[in-house]
């Protein structure tokens, strides 16, 4: 005689049985190949930024002040000037869906999006607050580029930080730019 199954029992063995392979494609399938599938995209970010093949597969490689953060304080970025350089980030977001700019991602929890929405006293805060701080935090950006008067740190601050381009000759201002941002994100 065969044991009663129960009905969980019945459906885990419901359908064709999964088979098991090493490698997946993304959505789900089976690979053919015995490789994994970003395999090429990996070596090939490892050699264009001079990293290893394990350092590629961080997911800050794909920013270059993410990139800066992997080379570590000594070539790059300290993980303190990284931090301050994505806070920023959060904040100029932030800032840009307070002003409902066309290029913000919209976030319904604090009622950004079309101009047809009803703005909440709430949302009217929020957007003074995140307004104030990043006024303050260009403020104290501004306050660095006067003492540093040979460095130019707003194309710093936007070509690396907030466009992620790769320009080697700027990483000693987008070192500046990101302690003037640990000292203002620290008071």
């Amino acid at each position: 005689m065969t044991k009663a199954t129960t009905r969980a029992e019945k459906r885990r063995r419901r359908g064709r049985p999964r088979i098991e392979v090493e490698y997946r494609e993304a959505n789900g399938r089976a690979a053919r190949s015995h490789e994994p599938a970003d395999k090429l995209a990996l070596e090939t970010r490892a050699r264009r930024l001079g990293l290893t093949v394990i350092q590629a597969k961080d997911q800050r490689a794909e920013t270059f002040i993410g990139y800066l953060a992997i080379l570590g304080s000594r070539d790059g970025l300290s993980e303190s000037q990284y931090e301050a350089a994505t806070q920023f980030l959060r904040l100029r977001g932030d800032w840009l869906l307070s002003k409902r700019a066309p290029n913000a991602l919209v976030d319904r929890e604090r009622g950004g999006g079309s101009s047809n929405d009803v703005i909440s006293p709430e949302y009217e805060e929020w957007c003074s607050k995140v307004d104030s701080r990043y006024k303050a935090c260009r403020n104290a950006i501004q306050e660095s580029q006067g003492i540093y008067r040979t460095e130019n740190l707003w194309a710093a601050i936007d070509l690396c930080v907030i466009q992620g381009q790769h320009l080697h000759n700027l990483i000693g201002a987008t070192r500046i730019a990101c302690n003037s941002l640990v000292k203002f994100f620290q008071c």
